[in-house]
């Protein structure tokens, strides 16, 4: 979405000034040697192949931990008949790795189900009375993806009563975990395991441990990395090399088809799917596939990656729901940053707040007040609440200033999760206000390289393209031409809302661009990026503007 900054807000670098060399010596194009140098790749080989490694080479090297039990207890555990239990969670990563675990469990014939608790009503992580349920139906192997590290006390009595239980998470481990009471435990984070190991999400360290470990051929696991690059994109990991690796290959997979119900969906969204790239899953894909988890059940996007009975009816159930979400958070946003701007806080409960949408929405106004912001809503009996901070802030920590007033919490560095007794929640208010109130952000300047427009074309754009994909660690290369005073901006469209701002003879798309430029009338420059567009069957170059950057001294590197 485009927004405005201050000139202090980013840092432009020039090309250096051997680019047109380097791109003579490399055979490339001089905006693509720029971006090369830019981020240090331009002057070595083996640094540009470290950042694009093959993927058996990465996942070679891939440390997932000191306690991998390897592989030979699940397969003799997997076999014909075993009646099997996948216990997943409601996002797109859980709902991925709940679907990669099901197809594993189906290829050696095991009777399987899965199971994945309401956000509003249950919340995140194992439930008691569900394992119960799960247990009094029977089960001979329970495995639980993207939850479960610090289940300890409930999953102690599965182990007790005989059932091989396996977790593989991503999740900060807290004190003891589950590994403690005699279950399997596949998580980098709980284990000392590597930097590309500890990037991974949940569905990433099934499919990469399932790889390393044989228990499925090659090319069985090879196609299911559709699975791996959806959930990859939408918990917004760093992108490493082996990530990186992953989504493209991933997306390679996607572009084929092969997974029914995720082609529907797509061409329901109006998405080419041979076409299809990261942002189309960021933008399009992933926020559909979470909509069923946040306003509905999750076994909805489920059902659709399973390409299960009446595929079509449920893929129209989650555009349904993304729709609703949609509407959902606009409106809460805008009734949140009303409060936000009135009275400068960061912890905020409503009680007629869907609970399902609170995620999104913090994320949203995280950004736009670069806050940290913490939402909570009625749940049942409980309030459920989510923490999203910036960069350079540990919401993890955060969370464990308060432990002993929470029922329970979890999550990740920058993003988690938590739920309170309605008795306790002044105390938590007041003391999450605090402890956000006197967080120190990190400024982190936006990196922009200074180049015109007119000198970048449909080829050079896609040499730039295979530096990807892009998203968190391997960012979208972003481009920064000034604005001297001839740019010339016309309406686009018959809204009144979207402008084109010509730079040089190219116009630069600003999409609800004209209320932000009529309270900026003098800009200092333009943050823009290339953007490949197909329309009817054709290719062409758009030049989509990110930033209106105003008022303040631009740093130069």
């Amino acid at each position: 979405m485009i927004d405005i900054c201050a000139g202090d807000e980013i840092r432009v670098r020039y090309p250096e000034e051997d680019a047109s060399t380097l791109a003579l010596t490399l055979g490339c194009s001089r905006i693509f040697a720029s971006v090369l140098q830019m981020r240090g790749l331009g002057c070595s080989e083996k640094a540009r192949a470290k950042h694009r490694p093959g993927l058996r080479l990465a996942l070679e090297e891939l440390f997932l931990g000191n306690e991998d039990p390897g592989g030979e207890g699940l397969r003799a555990a997997l076999r014909e008949g075993v009646r099997v239990v996948v216990y997943g969670d409601y996002d797109v990563d859980g709902v991925a790795a709940t679907s990669l675990a099901v197809e594993l469990c189906l290829s050696y014939g095991a009777e399987v189900r899965y199971y994945i608790p309401h956000r509003r009503l249950q919340g995140y992580g194992i439930h008691e009375e569900m394992i119960g349920r799960i247990l009094q139906m029977g089960c001979d192997l329970l495995l639980v993806v993207d939850c479960g590290t610090r289940d300890r006390k409930i999953l102690e009595g599965v182990v007790a009563a005989g059932v091989p239980v396996w977790v593989f998470d991503h999740h900060l481990p807290e004190g003891s975990t589950v590994r403690d009471v005699g279950a399997v435990l596949i998580n980098p984070h709980a284990s000392n395991g590597d930097e590309e190991g500890v990037r991974l999400c949940a569905t990433g360290v099934l499919w990469a441990w399932l790889f390393r470990n044989a228990l499925a051929p090659e090319e069985w696991l090879r196609e299911r990395l559709d699975l791996v690059a959806l959930a990859t994109v939408a918990d917004c990991v760093s992108l490493g090399p082996l990530n990186r690796a992953l989504v493209f290959e991933g997306l390679e997979r996607i572009r084929q088809g092969r997974r029914v119900g995720l082609r529907l969906l797509a061409e329901r969204l109006g998405l080419v799917f041979q076409r299809i790239g990261e942002e189309d899953l960021a933008m399009k894909l992933i926020p559909c596939l979470n909509a069923a988890g946040r306003l509905d059940l999750a076994d909805v996007s489920v059902r659709v990656l399973l390409g299960e009975k009446d595929t079509l009816q449920w893929v129209e159930r989650l555009v349904e729901l993304n729709r609703k979400r949609q509407y959902l958070s606009g409106r809460l946003v805008d009734e949140i940053s009303t409060a936000i701007s009135a009275e400068e806080r960061h912890v905020l409960r409503g009680n007629e707040w869907p609970v399902g949408i609170l995620s999104s929405v913090a994320s949203r106004l995280c950004s736009q007040f670069r806050r940290p912001i913490a939402l909570a809503a009625p749940a049942g009996e409980v309030l459920r609440g989510t923490l999203r901070v910036p960069g350079g802030v540990d919401a993890v920590a955060i969370l464990r200033n308060v432990e002993e007033h929470l029922l329970e919490w979890g999550g990740h560095r920058q993003a988690a999760g938590f739920s309170v007794a309605p008795e306790r929640w002044n105390v938590v208010e007041e003391r999450l206000e605090y402890s956000l109130s006197e967080v120190k952000i990190q400024k982190d300047l936006l990196e922009v390289l200074a180049f015109p427009p007119q000198e970048i074309d449909m080829a050079s754009w896609r040499e730039v393209e295979t530096l990807g994909p892009f998203g968190m660690g391997n960012p979208r290369p972003l481009l920064y031409a000034e604005n001297k005073g001839v740019s010339s901006i016309r309406p686009l469209g018959g809204n009144g809302r979207h402008v084109t701002v010509e730079v040089g003879g190219v116009p630069l798309l600003g999409f609800n661009a004209a209320k932000l430029l009529a309270g900026c009338p003098n800009p200092r420059g333009w943050v823009y990026a290339p953007r490949i567009d197909h329309w009817r069957g054709q290719a062409r170059l758009q030049f989509v503007l990110e930033r209106i950057v105003h008022s303040g001294g631009v740093e130069h590197a």
